[in-house]
């Protein structure tokens, strides 16, 4: 992404994210405080929160909303789906960005690992 600079020319705009991203395609359960669920596809990834894409007309999750994410990553890990806290961010034209909440240490550092695992793997 650019911005214009005073000069008038453009510059690159640095990234300032605290870790990288990967790009998945993934499907995941939000659930909201009442119980009611959406279906999603998670297409980001990183170990503090994801992108998801749902039907956002039908969803009425807005900035603010907390929700449950339910998904199951391909590490084989663990043979039940993650269950994740987490708070509608912001909301894009390709999806939620939804920020993990009160992610223990070991949920944290496996998305880490399922982050740096998924960025080395050819595309």
């Amino acid at each position: 992404m650019d911005r214009e600079t005073p000069s008038g020319g453009v510059a690159p705009i640095e990234d300032r994210r605290r870790s990288p991203r990967v790009a998945v395609a993934w499907n995941v359960t939000l659930e909201n405080d009442g119980g009611v669920q959406w279906a999603g596809e998670m297409i980001g990834l990183g170990p503090f929160g994801v992108k998801v894409r749902v039907e956002t007309e039908e969803s009425s999750l807005s900035e603010g909303s907390i929700v449950r994410l339910q998904f199951s990553p391909p590490d084989g890990k663990f043979p039940t789906p993650m269950s994740v806290k987490g708070m509608v961010w912001r909301t894009d034209p390709d999806g939620l960005v939804i920020v993990f909440l009160d992610l223990n240490a070991h949920a944290f550092l496996r998305m880490k690992s399922l982050v740096k695992t998924l960025l080395k793997e050819p595309a």
